[in-house]
């Protein structure tokens, strides 16, 4: 019981977060969230680095 007591007292509290507020239209980000579940669904769990690098490359395809 005390060593659940200390451990509960000495951990920091988690910093109060803002929400993200978003500058782009929603429709623009509605298709860049699509994009993005489109090569995680394709490619399965990735990093935040290779999800990046294959956004890259269908960038490069639309643009």
């Amino acid at each position: 019981m005390f060593a659940t007591a200390v451990r509960y007292f000495s951990k920091k509290p988690k910093p109060k977060m803002k929400p993200i507020e978003l500058k782009t239209p929603p429709e623009q980000t509605q298709t860049i969230t699509g994009a993005i579940f489109d090569i995680i669904k394709e490619h399965g769990p990735l990093t935040v680095s290779d999800t990046w690098e294959r956004v890259k490359e269908v960038a490069r395809f639309v643009g």
